[in-house]
Parts: C-alpha cells; sequence; structure tokens
C-alpha cells in the first residue's frame, strides 16, 4: 500500500513516503491536518477507523471492537493462525500485562474510556501490525492515567519493529518517541521543516540537546503558523 496524504497535498511531489521497518516518524502541526495525514498513509478517510490487521494497526480515542463479543473474543480476532492453547495463554498474558485480567468476559460496551484504549493496546500487542498508526490516543484522559498508558508506547513502537507514523501536538512526545520529525504545512505543499532525532535512548526533556531540538520544533511550529496567519485573516 502507497503512502498518500489525502486532503493535504495536490501534487504526487509532495506525498510522504511511508517509513521504513522499525522507523519513528512524528507529524506536527495543525489538528485537522495531521489526522488528515495520518489517514493517508492507512488509505482511511476522516470519518473511518479500522480494525487492526497484520498489515496496519490504528491506536486512535476511539478504538473499535465488537460490541457483541467478550474481551477475549475480541482478542483472538488477533491470532487467527494460533492453535486454541496457544491463543488462551497469549490473551490471559496481555490482559495481565494491560491491567485487565479481572475483565475477561466483559464486553467492550462495559468499560471505561481508558480501559478500551487498553483493551486497544492488548490487540496490538498481539496483532504487531507492519504499519502502526498513533493518533493521540490519550489527549482525552486525566494525566494520571494518560502517564500510565503512555508507557506502553515505547514497546508498541519496537515490538516487531514496525514502520509507526505518530501523530501528535505534543513537541515532547514527538521527541521522546520519534527518530524524524515532521511539521507539517497549513497548506497543500511539501513538508515545513523535517528533523532527524539522533538523541539516544532514553531521552530525558531536561538534556541538552533535547532542549536545542524542541527549541528548533517550536520555532518551526511558529513559522507554519506565521505562514496561514494571512489567509486565515482573508477568509475572514
Amino acid at each position: 500500500m502507497s503512502a498518500v496524504l489525502h486532503n493535504l497535498s495536490r501534487s504526487p511531489d509532495h506525498a510522504l513516503p511511508r517509513p521504513a521497518a522499525g522507523e519513528v516518524v512524528a507529524l506536527l502541526g495543525a489538528p485537522e491536518v495531521r489526522a488528515a495525514a495520518l489517514r493517508g498513509f492507512a488509505g482511511l478517510r476522516a470519518d473511518e477507523g479500522t480494525v487492526p490487521t497484520a498489515e496496519i494497526g490504528l491506536l486512535c480515542a476511539r478504538p473499535r471492537f465488537f460490541a457483541w463479543l467478550d474481551l477475549s473474543e475480541n482478542l483472538a480476532f488477533a491470532l487467527p493462525k494460533a492453535t486454541p492453547f496457544e491463543r488462551e495463554g497469549l490473551i490471559a498474558n496481555v490482559l495481565v500485562r494491560v491491567g485487565l485480567a479481572a475483565q475477561t468476559t466483559q464486553r467492550p460496551g462495559g468499560l471505561s474510556p481508558e480501559e478500551l484504549l487498553r483493551l486497544a493496546i492488548a490487540r496490538l500487542l498481539l496483532v504487531r501490525p507492519r504499519l502502526l498508526l498513533i493518533d493521540e490516543p490519550f489527549a482525552a484522559l486525566d494525566s494520571d492515567a494518560r502517564e500510565g498508558l503512555a508507557a506502553f508506547l515505547p514497546e508498541l513502537c519496537t515490538q516487531g519493529r514496525p514502520a509507526v507514523v505518530i501523530a501528535t501536538g505534543s513537541v515532547e512526545d514527538a521527541l521522546h518517541l520519534a527518530d524524524r520529525v515532521l511539521v507539517l504545512p497549513q497548506q497543500p505543499g511539501p513538508v515545513g521543516f523535517s528533523l532527524d532525532n539522533l538523541l539516544a535512548r532514553p531521552r530525558e526533556e531536561n538534556s541538552v540537546g533535547f532542549v536545542a531540538l524542541r527549541r528548533e520544533l517550536r520555532r518551526a511550529l511558529d513559522k507554519e503558523g506565521r505562514h496561514a496567519a494571512p489567509e486565515v485573516e482573508a477568509a475572514a
């Protein structure tokens, strides 16, 4: 599947290539632009979701599940080639890891937003997609829940060496996770700014290198915002 930025660029010269296996790319910019760009990698419209497959996995704020199946039955779809014995063990293990072991027989409709995201993370840990798309899944959660779930992101980004694209409004999250950070234009055209993140992991926010890259990205975002401002004023 080719990577085309739907509704972002009218020219194929400006389309973003799919990241290489094991590469993590972060997209910064206006929310609607980065959301459209992220879905472009999966060939999705803005109103569509996707059930993760071995090819594509999506972690977003509203993950989809089969409402009539319980948690274990939902996760079983991630393991079509496993034997019943293998499937039972893998599902039990991953539910413990994400803190849902006590709700195995519950249906998704009875879960809180945080628990639904834990189930989505469990499914992705089982699926191990080749292309993983992450669209600010924790933005609506409180700080404690967000911090707890964000701890799974490094594992999701490295397990099985998927190509990863993260759409985020946080410069800090982009620098913590990504090998390359792109600042997207608000109007159709080429990427406004690209930064290769060579900082060694784990990345400390107070380090000199982290502070310097954060300053550079914020400067690029401000510049892109100024480019769009005259057009916004004209429209008003």
